[in-house]
């Protein structure tokens, strides 16, 4: 069938269907994602999904939030708050190994 053919007769010049359905976000929700990400470290996926709802009134989920930084490299910020203890172990392991040559 021509091109011509199938846009009179289905509408779209697509060969088949999606494989996948539609992405939820826009992308200028997606845009507002990447600076609030970028702009606060400790800012987290869940609150980030929150801000969106509130703002937008459409939900986003933590999950496709952090799916999507990930494809652009960004990682997904889980809150994980480090204690004196995470710090002082942190420090040592750092301490120990800081004479390591690559």
């Amino acid at each position: 069938m021509r091109i011509c053919d199938r846009w009179m007769q289905e509408g779209t010049t697509d060969r088949r269907g999606r494989s996948h359905p539609p992405q939820c976000t826009t992308l200028r929700k997606f845009r507002q994602i990447v600076r609030m990400t970028v702009m606060d470290i400790s800012v987290t996926s869940r609150t980030i999904a929150q801000h969106i709802e509130s703002v937008t009134h459409h939900s986003v989920s933590a999950r496709t939030i952090r799916r999507r930084l990930q494809q652009i490299g960004l990682s997904a910020r889980c809150p994980s708050p480090l204690t004196q203890n995470n710090r002082r172990l942190q420090r040592q392991w750092c301490n120990e190994r800081r004479m390591w040559a690559a």
